[in-house]
């Protein structure tokens, strides 16, 4: 990029709003490796008026432009090349509003899932778009990616947790359809043209958010399983639960790493087809723990359950889910990995992991791999190490990968986006007239690709 630029965009966002040199250097665009952006400036806008006047800079000098919101993707999409400006929402981090009688948060796209959610709860509301990454995980990216997370089955993906949104197009126009209503068929419902487009469409700069009461209870089992068959069948058991929030499967590769890491996260012994982590959150505790431990005991009773433990207080029940969510053993242990986030039918998730992994041992005899997802939503994720140059040999473990997923019928990306890193497989897994009305929406906004370049297709 033309480095003449830079004074200009200082001029916008003050010095606070500018990073050089080092301090952009010691960044990463990527949360399990060091990428950091190769471009000379990270531009960090104070509010919605500093991003539409920065864009509209970039739109007049042909200058592409990044977004970045915590970083926290797994597909590369806040990859930053040498010519490209980063845009970085860090700044923007207020939470406008919060209404306990509508039920909804106003909040900048830079406001953080954990704050967000500390934040409501001292009205006795809850944000229920949980992710691992809470804590560094904006809103506006989840809106950009359509996360998920691990309540996905209760209160479904970012998408149905959205009444509105502004964003800042490529030429710098900003759109505000801040809707704050339940039913409103006013024309176009302009945020879905958002959710989920990764930044190709515009910048998220702020959101109307639903809220739903703080739960008063909440219920964790974990428990192994004998058998694939077993777990489907106590998934469909635990579907009748009115107040089932997770259900959380780890394959024996995934389990028996954690249990052995000597991190104490061994509440059942390994040795079983599957284990899983089970959530029931609702608002009468005492009802909802008697309807909870009437479920488990009959699934022991059944012999679906092999094994298992349910947590007595919130300490275990913490502690349960750090069993779930033990990405810094994956890292320790296995990194450097390629990691997949897929979905497909629950009916065909083993099947499809049984023909991924043994297509992964044809081609690497020494793989080694984990296994775990949200099973409920049909969302498998999968980390494979197949040696010192696993990173060279990234294509190819995800072609082999995405290779079974097509068999399958399967989505290459549940929730974490195409981003730059599975754009090539794209065509594979959509039709050639969803890839035109795609480009052609693409085209209409951003002819000259300006935002998130090298992202999508």
């Amino acid at each position: 990029m033309d480095e003449a630029l830079i004074p200009r965009l200082r001029a916008i966002v003050g010095d606070r709003g500018i990073l050089t040199g080092e301090d952009v250097r010691a960044r990463s665009c990527d949360p399990f490796r060091a990428v950091p952006p190769l471009g000379p400036v990270i531009v960090r806008p104070a509010d919605t008026g500093e991003v539409a006047a920065v864009v509209t800079l970039c739109a007049t000098q042909s200058q592409r432009i990044v977004t970045h919101g915590g970083r926290t993707g797994v597909a590369g999409g806040a990859y930053a090349g040498p010519e490209e400006v980063v845009v970085s929402l860090e700044r923007m981090s207020r939470i406008e509003e919060v209404c306990g009688v509508s039920q909804l948060a106003v909040v900048e796209a830079g406001v953080t899932i954990e704050a967000l959610q500390s934040h409501v709860a001292e009205q006795g509301l809850f944000y229920p778009v949980d992710l691992g990454s809470k804590g560094s995980a904006t809103i506006g990216g989840t809106i950009a990616t359509n996360a998920g997370g691990n309540r996905v089955l209760r209160w479904g993906m970012t998408r149905q947790n959205l009444l509105g949104l502004e964003a800042v197009l490529p030429d710098g126009t900003v759109v505000c359809a801040m809707n704050r209503l339940v039913k409103n068929n006013t024309g176009y419902d302009l945020k879905h043209l958002f959710v989920g487009s990764e930044g190709t469409l515009g910048i998220v700069t702020r959101a109307v958010v639903r809220l739903v009461p703080a739960p008063a209870s909440q219920a964790v089992a974990f428990v192994s399983v004998a058998s694939q068959d077993g777990l489907l069948a106590l998934l469909g058991r635990a579907r009748r639960l009115s107040t089932l929030s997770a259900f959380e499967v780890m394959w024996p590769d995934y389990y028996e790493l954690v249990a052995e890491s000597g991190t104490g996260r061994r509440p059942v012994e390994p040795g079983r087809a599957a284990y899983v982590l089970i959530e029931a959150m609702g608002y009468n505790e005492r009802l909802d723990q008697q309807v909870f431990d009437e479920f488990l005991s009959e699934a022991y009773d059944v012999g679906l359950i092999m094994e298992g433990v349910t947590a007595a207080s919130k300490k275990q029940i913490a502690e349960l889910w750090r069993v779930r969510e033990a990405a810094e053993v994956i890292v320790r242990e296995m990194s450097p990995f390629v990691s997949f986030d897929i979905s497909v039918d629950v009916r065909k998730v083993e099947a499809f992991v049984a023909r991924a992994k043994d297509l992964l041992n044809e081609a690497y005899p020494m793989v080694r791999t984990v296994t775990f997802g949200h099973l409920g939503d049909n969302n498998i994720h999968i980390g494979a190490h197949v040696g010192r140059d696993t990173v060279a040999q990234e294509h190819r473990v995800e072609s082999l990968v995405f290779r079974a997923l097509r068999e399958f019928d399967g989505a290459i990306t549940a929730e974490h986006g195409i981003g730059q890193l599975k754009r090539g497989f794209l065509p594979e897994h959509k039709s050639a007239g969803e890839m035109t009305a795609m480009r052609r929406i693409r085209d209409a906004l951003d002819p000259g690709r300006l935002l998130n370049h090298e992202v999508l297709f």
